[in-house]
């Protein structure tokens, strides 16, 4: 037999409550009806997606649908980068592809090259530390699922996970960024994007370009004046820089620069406490546009 729809099994809940004699016990079912009308549309809301496309129509992954496109500056202009669900309460969560680039190392050892080259990289920043390094699979081939821990501040730490894999010679990777304390709720949005990425044709596999667009068509708020939500967003577009210089080169020179801006960054954000000012957003946009350079 099949099983009733959600609307059957709601309507049977409503006639089940309406049968009760005792007024407490109407009470009490309905209060129960009530949360599970909530149960069953929060977890709708978590089942559905959307598909992200590169503007180039290279590549695609699906994302939930409670998330909206993460563009290249923190105003909200720019050139769509990947997906987030950064809020105040949920903190910043993003989710990019990047690729393709020239990875080092010759031949089946390439990807091993890529990750002790990218674990090194990061080894001399004292608030990151790694969690784990798995092998996994991500278009078809196979691929190193490293996960690290970045210490935002005495109460929270940041989830940055990396997903490097080899494809016709050329490197790609997802980054995906959430509080550790929200792995629960974020974790399976970065395992659903590793999961579905794919190129559009056997070409795309060695295309240029890891911007994108897709049919979610939500504003992104941007607020007026320096509040810490802004503050928080323009830090995290230097956390993107800095992670995309690392990528490119790990030399001592690019390691210092790097540890130069996560460590100014850190002090704007110290010095900021909860009421930032205008001056740290401008102080942050200017090592943002230093790491550009």
């Amino acid at each position: 037999m099949l099983a009733p729809s959600l609307d059957q099994f709601l309507i049977r809940c409503l006639v089940a409550i309406s049968l009760l004699s005792n007024s407490f016990k109407r009470l009490l079912g309905f209060a129960i009806f009530v949360s599970l009308i909530q149960v069953a549309t929060s977890t709708a809301q978590a089942q559905e997606t959307l598909t992200f496309e590169a503007v180039d129509g290279s590549y695609t992954f699906d994302y939930p649908a409670n998330f909206s496109l993460a563009h290249e500056f923190a105003d909200g202009t720019g050139d769509v980068t990947g997906v987030t669900a950064s809020t105040m309460d949920n903190g910043d969560v993003m989710i990019t592809f990047l690729g393709p680039r020239d990875p080092s190392g010759e031949g089946e050892g390439r990807l091993n090259s890529v990750v002790e080259e990218f674990k090194q990289s990061l080894s001399g920043i004292p608030a990151i530390r790694l969690e784990s390094s798995t092998t996994s699979t991500m278009l078809g081939s196979q691929a190193a699922d490293l996960k690290f821990l970045y210490k935002l501040n005495a109460e929270h730490e940041q989830v940055r996970r990396y997903v490097f894999t080899v494809v016709n010679d050329k490197l790609y990777n997802f980054e995906c960024i959430y509080r550790a304390d929200k792995t629960a709720e974020f974790a399976p949005a970065c395992d659903l994007a590793v999961s579905t990425v794919a190129f559009k044709s056997a070409e795309d596999g060695v295309a240029s370009g890891n911007e994108g667009q897709a049919t979610d068509s939500s504003d992104t708020d941007g607020d007026a004046g320096c509040t810490l939500l802004e503050l928080n967003r323009r830090s995290m577009l230097v956390q993107d820089l800095t992670s995309e210089l690392m990528l490119k080169d790990q030399s001592p020179a690019t390691i210092e620069r790097v540890q130069k801006a996560f460590e100014a960054v850190t002090d704007i954000s110290t010095r900021a406490g909860a009421t930032p000012a205008e001056q740290d957003c401008t102080d942050v946009d200017a090592i943002a546009a230093e790491l550009k350079q």
